[in-house]
């Protein structure tokens, strides 16, 4: 009887995610995440109602576009785990993305996938563009979970790996506020490892999947930049873009240039830089121990002849 009325209580809560009032809908999904979370600290299970809701939700994009209610409460999930400082996170963070984490990999391709110069993204109110900035948000709070503690998972990885369709995305036609949290996302990327080196204080090498992130990353975000991505990117909604002084099309107003968006471009290229030096020289190290191995060897051979 316990289960059902749990069960009933999920399924009602769900029920409301889809309201047209905004305010309830987001009660909803705060409540929901709450529940969700409850039952993973205190019973070590993921409720099977709402993994079969999230699941179909996901999945079922961009035919059905109702996902940003379903986003938020993933989001909320993770964050409150991350600020529990009694909760085993390592384990109940694999319980629950674990299940997730093939439809998440397939909605990064699908959502980041939409032609975004169309006028559905050039307001941030509309649905899509909240589809596009819920989904920002979790990507940020799975980061943030990977930075806790590295877990063989996809979803923590795919912005690395996949990178490309979030630079194509921020020099495309969507609105300034979506570029912004875009290129933020990216300064948290490149300085993800500094993290993980002051927190586990170990060599960067010794992260296998980490140095294969980075390394994706850096070639991606220095391949555009070689393709004059800078140009296209505006520094604010009124001002000018990043490589010269040009004003956006139809606007007269000359407004002042972000300097957060301009610090975190620099960030992110130059941080991508470094890598690609520090990448080159540990390549030139093992070529040049693999070579001096080599010629020793031959040496040793020629003496013995």
């Amino acid at each position: 009887m316990k289960i059902s009325l749990l069960q009933q209580m999920y399924k009602d809560i769900i029920c409301l995610l889809g309201s047209y009032d905004q305010l309830l809908s987001h009660m909803a999904s705060k409540s929901l995440a709450s529940l969700v979370y409850f039952q993973l600290k205190e019973e070590n299970a993921l409720n099977v109602t709402w993994l079969t809701f999230s699941l179909k939700t996901l999945s079922g994009f961009p035919v059905n576009t109702q996902v940003a209610e379903c986003l938020w409460t993933l989001t909320t999930i993770i964050k409150d785990m991350l600020k529990d400082e009694v909760l085993p996170k390592a384990g109940i963070l694999k319980k629950l993305l674990a299940p997730l984490d093939a439809v998440l990999e397939g909605f990064y391709n699908s959502i980041l996938f939409h032609h975004f110069d169309s006028h559905h993204y050039t307001s941030p109110y509309s649905e899509a563009a909240n589809n596009l900035i819920s989904f920002i948000d979790l990507l940020e709070a799975l980061l943030a979970s990977r930075i806790e503690l590295e877990l063989p998972l996809r979803c923590q990885r795919v912005l690395f790996l996949k990178v490309s369709y979030i630079l194509k995305l921020i020099s495309s036609s969507i609105h300034y506020l979506i570029k912004k949290k875009l290129i933020m996302l990216l300064k948290k990327c490149v300085l993800y490892k500094s993290r993980e080196d002051a927190k586990s204080g170990s060599l960067f090498l010794q992260n296998p999947s980490l140095y294969e992130d980075m390394l994706a990353l850096s070639n991606a975000v220095l391949q555009v930049v070689n393709l004059t991505w800078l140009n296209q990117i505006p520094l604010s909604e009124k001002a000018s873009y990043f490589g010269g002084s040009e004003a956006v099309p139809g606007d007269d107003t000359q407004g002042g240039t972000d300097q957060t968006v301009l610090r975190a471009l620099s960030l992110v290229v130059l941080k991508a830089l470094e890598f690609k030096f520090q990448n080159s020289a540990t390549e030139f190290c093992l070529l040049s121990s693999k070579s001096f191995r080599a010629l020793r060897f031959c040496s040793y051979s020629s003496l013995r002849l």
